[in-house]
């Protein structure tokens, strides 16, 4: 009897050393170095405060010509204000202006930990309200990748932006632990448990409450939301979940994508998508 004791006490000690190991890696992530920008870009950087008194870094380009219409660009966990330029051409092409930020403990922004996405909303907020005040800028679609997708729909849900875009998020943090952790064939029970409580804990937050699927479903207006079939990261169940939330949410499928390759994978339907929404987006804005 002692050793089965003494077995469990040795495999429990494991698995919390080893949730406690992955919950360190998330809190701190390595996000890749900046890019410098390039002689003529459109681009400049701009610096603003959190909510919470944060430095906030961003690139910023004001619409072209006289649109009035901007888009606000949140990064996934371990990227940062580079992640969504790979847009940046033809959206800016195609007359918008873009806000594209790094969120807390992010590129060069200040912050000791990311929360994926709860006090990251705090960013968000300024960044929408520093966008609204720029000259030239009368309108905004907020789009937003993985953990920027979770922000962009609580921020859309507080804010009167002309749409949102979601790239790849997920609609509960507690089941897509759960499903992370049933996925590398461990038992989700007590692990997926111990991993939110402990996430919490060193983040100061409470993340088993954290449901975007919540703050999407009180969205009143068009909403685009991508995902691959095949992502690894967030299953395409809390995709299906978000749509079936909200009817007005479309969601677009990409057979054989992963988490972050969707754009890569297609770029001419990607394109295609976005274009036509923002178009319908803003003009509805304008009451055109």
């Amino acid at each position: 009897m002692l050793i089965i004791v003494s077995i469990l006490i040795a495999v429990a000690t494991v698995v919390v050393l080893l949730t406690n190991l992955e919950v360190h890696r998330r809190l701190h992530p390595d996000s890749p170095p900046i890019t410098s920008l390039p002689p003529g870009s459109p681009f400049s950087r701009a610096d603003f405060k959190s909510e919470d008194g944060l430095n906030i870094v961003a690139w910023y380009a004001p619409p072209p010509g006289d649109s009035g219409d901007a888009v606000l660009l949140l990064h996934g966990h371990s990227g940062n204000r580079d992640q969504l330029l790979v847009h940046a051409d033809y959206l800016l092409e195609a007359g918008y202006g873009l806000l594209s930020i790094d969120f807390r403990h992010h590129g060069e922004s200040d912050g000791t930990f990311t929360s994926m996405g709860y006090y990251e909303i705090k960013d968000a907020r300024a960044a929408y309200r520093y966008l609204v005040q720029k000259p030239g800028v009368e309108r905004i679609v907020i789009w937003g990748h993985s953990m920027g997708g979770a922000v962009a729909a609580q921020l859309m849900s507080e804010v009167a932006a002309a749409g949102l875009v979601i790239d790849a998020t997920f609609a509960d943090f507690a089941a897509l632990v759960r499903d992370r952790v049933s996925a590398m064939g461990f038992p989700a029970f007590p692990i997926a448990e111990l991993y939110v409580w402990l996430f919490g804990v060193l983040s100061r937050s409470d993340l088993s409450t954290y449901r975007p699927i919540d703050d999407l479903a009180r969205v009143d207006l068009p909403t685009l939301l991508f995902h691959g079939s095949d992502d690894a990261a967030i299953p395409l169940s809390h995709a299906e979940g978000l749509a079936a939330a909200n009817p007005k949410v479309r969601l677009s499928i990409f057979d054989g994508g992963a988490h972050s390759d969707l754009y890569e994978l297609d770029p001419e339907r990607y394109q295609g998508e976005v274009l036509a929404y923002l178009a319908s987006a803003f003009a509805t804005a304008r009451g055109a």
